[in-house]
């Protein structure tokens, strides 16, 4: 296994740069989007449009939103890189499930601590980002973090779009060595990520709940 790891070392490196990118670039989109999104809710106008956006996101699978997005988008007109179908399928979906975690982490917050803010006058956004997302965010960040977790192993999903990554790595090496020690290795990788993640976000949980918001 050590031989095979240090002769397949660029591929390998390779894979795991492409696993990172899309899993730091939907990160980062899908918690912005997300919050802005949470955000929405609040306006009665907006809230069947959010509530049947987010159920298309959880009603459909991930890969087949991929898949419509990159091979079905075209017969309407609609043509994206696999680069960027990717990046948009991710974010589509990612975004969707963290304003609705968001969502139910807001609506846990008691009642009595949102009429505070509204009777001192402070506004319908001042009150979102000064008191209820910050409690929202503590209260879902477990569930946020299984989300984080998820979209690392979910990457792997780009391998439908033929895009290079872990996966497509480890069934190329597979080929090149006859030999299913690659599949080992990827796996030993994904856990080694998803268990430097976890321990991470965890710490982050901790401190989290030191805060008196």
């Amino acid at each position: 296994m050590i031989d095979l790891v240090q002769n397949s070392y660029p591929m390998l490196l390779e894979g795991l740069s492409q696993t990172l990118f899309y899993f730091l670039v939907t990160l980062v989109l899908s918690s912005i989007l997300g919050l802005f999104t949470a955000y929405l809710y609040n306006f009665k106008a907006l809230k069947p449009l959010i509530s049947f956006y987010i159920s298309v996101v959880r009603g459909t699978p991930l890969l087949l939103q991929l898949i419509f997005i990159y091979f079905g988008l075209p017969y309407f007109g609609i043509t994206f890189s696999r680069m960027t179908a990717a990046l948009v399928g991710f974010t589509f979906n990612y975004t969707g499930y963290v304003a609705e975690i968001l969502r139910g982490g807001i609506q846990s917050i008691p009642s009595d601590q949102k009429d505070v803010a509204f009777v001192l006058g402070f506004g319908k956004g001042y009150t979102f980002i000064r008191l209820l997302l910050p409690l929202g965010v503590r209260n879902s960040f477990p569930s946020l973090s299984n989300e984080v977790l998820v979209l690392l192993k979910d990457t792997a999903l780009i391998y439908a779009l033929g895009l290079s990554e872990l996966i497509k790595v480890s069934r190329t090496l597979a080929n090149i060595y006859v030999s299913g020690t690659p599949f080992i290795v990827v796996g030993i990788i994904y856990f080694t990520l998803s268990f430097i993640l976890e321990k991470g976000l965890k710490r982050i949980e901790k401190q989290m709940r030191k805060v008196h918001l």
